[in-house]
């Protein structure tokens, strides 16, 4: 299917699930924090791995994880990826569009606990926000001449919209003016790489063909070819 070339997508069925997914996540985190002073977040954002609270669920966990004191910045996430996700994924698929989200979330994770011991990118690290901007890079690479209406006002390629996250998640990094400047700027490498990758290398639904036909060449490797002579007319091979 032609991927669109702008805003004008409605969201998907994958993006929905996800959207209602982060929202139920975020209500619940709310309701524990604020109403049963239950400090889920601490539990499931990610630490860098030489704190005292570092533990290896959070690796997993962070992504759907958003500060309780900040819902406004939550809203604004999901509206990012209301706009974003579509368009992305009708140009990758629902597979690749997954593993692109995912993987870049993956990437933050690493590169914040790589800087974690690092003076002023020592944060704990939560939020879907590494995905989000990879996204918005990619789209602007997929379709860079589409207009965008940066804060619904000023009209922006998307091909200087995907530059200027990139370039700003840089500058914010190494001026260590962000703290978490580490965590976006892993989640936009990885999402850059991954999406530069050759369609067939990252693929997941060709991964899962590549196993599936290793375990068959695995289960044919314990059979045994005897092609011996059974008689003048019985010629074929005896299987064991």
């Amino acid at each position: 299917m032609r991927s669109p070339s702008g805003f004008g997508t409605r969201l998907t069925r994958l993006g929905k699930r996800l959207l209602i997914l982060y929202a139920a996540v975020y209500v619940a985190e709310l309701l524990l924090e604020h109403w049963f002073n239950i400090p889920v977040a601490a539990y499931l954002q990610l630490y860098p791995p030489g704190s005292d609270y570092f533990h290896f669920w959070q690796i997993l966990t962070h992504p759907f994880i958003h500060d309780p004191q900040a819902p406004i910045g939550f809203l604004i996430n999901c509206l990012v990826l209301y706009f974003f996700a579509a368009p992305v994924e009708f140009a990758l698929g629902p597979g690749r569009f997954l593993a692109l989200f995912y993987l870049s979330a993956l990437g933050g994770a690493l590169a914040g606990m790589a800087f974690g011991g690092v003076a002023g990118f020592n944060l704990p690290f939560m939020g879907m926000l590494p995905g989000l901007l990879a996204l918005i890079v990619v789209f602007g690479l997929l379709n860079p001449d589409a207009t965008i209406l940066l804060m619904f006002i000023l009209p922006v390629k998307a091909r200087y919209l995907s530059y200027g996250t990139a370039g700003i998640t840089l500058l914010t990094f190494l001026a260590k003016a962000n703290p978490a400047g580490a965590y976006h700027l892993g989640g936009i490498l990885c999402g850059f790489i991954y999406f530069k990758a050759p369609g067939t290398l990252l693929d997941p639904q060709m991964m899962r063909l590549k196993y599936l036909q290793w375990r068959l060449k695995r289960r044919k490797s314990r059979f045994t070819v005897i092609d011996g002579s059974k008689g003048k007319d019985d010629d074929k091979p005896t299987y064991h």
